[in-house]
């Protein structure tokens, strides 16, 4: 399980990275849709930056579907695996090396949105092979990458 947990956040923590200031088409449940950069999700809330409407708040509950802007489903949305896993092992210093980084980690131990994560077969599959396409379409998966304690880890990796 430990094991899992830390290469759940390190693909998180590179997902994060990867896909920062990303365009995503957001679908609400009344079938309007807004064009924006989710910047956070907490407490059931996503923050987001459109470039009509500033910096906002939507209830998740509100939220039908969001997708990526400007990708083709048909071309590879992400590198593959063995790049992936260069990308992983570069960050992975930082990451083991840095004791706030280590006890943030084991702090998701307990948080009901990771526990979610760890009991979802189409998660933990593709988190093993580091398929980031599944992942980044996967709501849970998002949900866990915007989650308050991974941004604070991708920041403190961001600066290291």
């Amino acid at each position: 399980m430990k094991k899992i947990l830390y290469l759940i956040i390190f693909v998180l923590t590179f997902v994060s990275l990867a896909h920062a200031a990303e365009r995503n088409k957001i679908e609400l449940d009344d079938g309007s849709a807004l064009e924006a950069e989710i910047l956070s999700f907490s407490e059931g809330k996503y923050t987001v930056r459109s470039s009509s409407l500033g910096v906002f708040q939507i209830e998740d509950s509100k939220v039908r579907n969001i997708h990526r802007i400007g990708t083709n489903d048909a071309a590879p949305v992400a590198p593959d695996a063995a790049a992936i896993q260069t990308e992983l092992e570069k960050i992975q210093p930082a990451i083991t090396g840095d004791p706030g980084i280590m006890s943030a980690i084991v702090g998701l131990f307990s948080d009901p949105d990771f526990q979610a994560l760890f009991k979802d077969p189409e998660i933990l599959k593709a988190v093993r092979s580091l398929d980031l396409k599944a992942l980044t379409a996967n709501e849970k998966f998002i949900k866990a990458m915007n989650h308050p304690t991974v941004q604070a880890i991708k920041q403190k990796i961001k600066g290291s």
